[in-house]
């Protein structure tokens, strides 16, 4: 895992020339949350259509389906929290987002970012670049976690999730994780303890 700048300008800059001006505008509507372990972020909060980045610490994105809560994904420090189709729309649907330890987050909301563009005069291409390309880095981890559970047994969904997360089942539990690998949390049980068959 490569080094994180904490910073969520940055990830903006890797794909769009920013203006010292227009940088200093987009800062300038960043707000700093806390979140304690366990809070969420459902439909109903306030911040919902803003875009979340992880400074430090780790949340899943979960939604409820017969009466269960089913794991769509996990983010960690300097990631967004991304709900695809919250990129598009105003909505957020059923999906909640929950913070899996102490965590400090930046906010900045959709909207606020594509005024921010267009006041500086902006081109319409670089004023829905950022959602655009936070969707397309949300849509090549889902492209690896569907090929991961098409192609991989049980096992192997757990070894690819300890390389790519290697601290989450010290933040996650082994129902979640199990519900995000599509297993049950007895056969993960099984696997860690090396008493899986198939």
């Amino acid at each position: 895992m490569t080094s994180a700048p904490h910073d969520p300008i940055s990830h903006i800059r890797s794909h769009i020339s920013l203006s010292p001006e227009l940088e200093q505008s987009l800062r300038d509507q960043m707000t700093e949350c806390h979140f304690k372990r366990g809070e969420r972020i459902t439909a109903m909060s306030e911040i919902r259509n803003h875009a979340i980045y992880i400074k430090r610490g780790s949340a899943r994105v979960f939604y409820i389906s017969g009466g269960k809560e089913h794991t769509y994904s996990f983010a960690f420090s300097d990631q967004f929290v991304t709900i695809a189709h919250r990129l598009l729309s105003d909505s957020t649907g059923n999906m909640t987002i929950e913070f899996l330890e102490s965590t400090d987050v930046i906010v900045i909301s959709h909207k606020s970012t594509r005024e921010a563009f267009m006041n500086a005069n902006a081109s319409m291409a670089e004023v829905y670049l950022f959602p655009l390309t936070a969707m397309l880095e949300h849509s090549h981890a889902l492209e690896e976690r569907i090929m991961v559970l098409q192609t991989s047994d049980a096992p192997g969904r757990y070894r690819w999730v300890q390389q790519k997360y290697p601290h989450l089942l010290e933040r996650a539990t082994v129902t979640q994780v199990a519900s995000f690998l599509g297993v049950t949390k007895e056969t993960l049980y099984r696997i860690r303890s090396g008493k899986y068959k198939n």
